[in-house]
């Protein structure tokens, strides 16, 4: 089985400007290639995509915003709007970059689609906190949403698979309401902890009612916690019955702590 990877110098380079993990993709460039992972991958270049692709998911506004930003930009109050501030401050290329990263996600979802490959890997994707009018959580687009939407295009049922240590919330909200797309998301979950949301109790609504799954973790998951979520994991993929499956793994991981 041939797997896909997408990836680019340009992807590489503008996702690693994003403030507050700067370099992140570079560090995950080299170690690809330090452990020979591309041997057994075939590179796929990412296709580019216009601001009008990203308002399929985000608003005008938002984007707009994006595409006009520069250093000189002073109207504060407007950038505070769209959550461009504190985790998510602006930067230069910042409209490009998000272009980047929605055209990634989408070129590996319509790989996927049109049955070239079976498995696509895009390691500088997953910005999974990105809302439909503001940035969060270090998210400036939702790339999985737009995946999503994309891969709708070709399967009936998508399955969602968050494995970040974080809730999926983006995701989550943006599907709350289908029963086309489940939604599948195990995190941390305590009093305090980002996003704040994702409890047992967050089923869906409307149509989506008990299409939204998360398992909520507190300090102490261990090996025996971590196998009762797969066989709830597998319980969950047998019934729904998915036409592809999307997953959102981490570098974040579960470890150990009773402390």
């Amino acid at each position: 089985m041939v797997i896909g990877y997408v990836a680019s110098d340009e992807l590489i380079s503008l996702t690693s400007l994003i403030p507050k993990i700067t370099n992140r993709s570079d560090m995950v460039a080299d170690l690809i290639k330090s452990f020979q992972l591309t041997d057994n991958l075939e590179i796929i270049e990412p296709n580019n995509i216009s601001g009008l692709q990203l308002t399929e998911f985000h608003s005008k506004d938002y984007i707009s915003t994006l595409e006009n930003y520069s250093e000189d930009t002073e109207d504060d109050e407007k950038l505070r709007q769209f959550g461009l501030e504190f985790d998510c401050p602006p930067f230069p290329k910042m409209f490009r970059t998000v272009c980047a990263i929605g055209g990634a996600s989408i070129t590996a979802a319509e790989e996927l689609g049109q049955g070239y490959y079976q498995v696509v890997i895009n390691w500088f994707g997953g910005w999974h906190h990105g809302q439909p009018e503001k940035a969060e959580g270090f998210c400036y687009v939702n790339d999985c949403v737009l995946a999503i939407r994309q891969l709708r295009n070709y399967f009936s049922r998508v399955l969602y698979i968050d494995l970040d240590l974080h809730h999926g919330n983006g995701v989550e909200s943006a599907f709350y309401q289908s029963s086309a797309v489940l939604t599948y998301s195990v995190h941390k979950y305590e009093t305090g902890f980002y996003p704040g949301g994702g409890g047992v109790d967050s089923i869906g609504e409307g149509k989506g009612r008990g299409y939204s799954v998360n398992i909520p973790l507190r300090n102490g998951a261990d090996d025996t916690t971590l196998t009762r979520v797969r066989v709830c994991f597998v319980h969950l993929a047998n019934k729904g019955k998915p036409s592809i499956q999307l997953q959102d793994a981490s570098h974040q991981k579960f470890r150990q702590n009773k402390s």
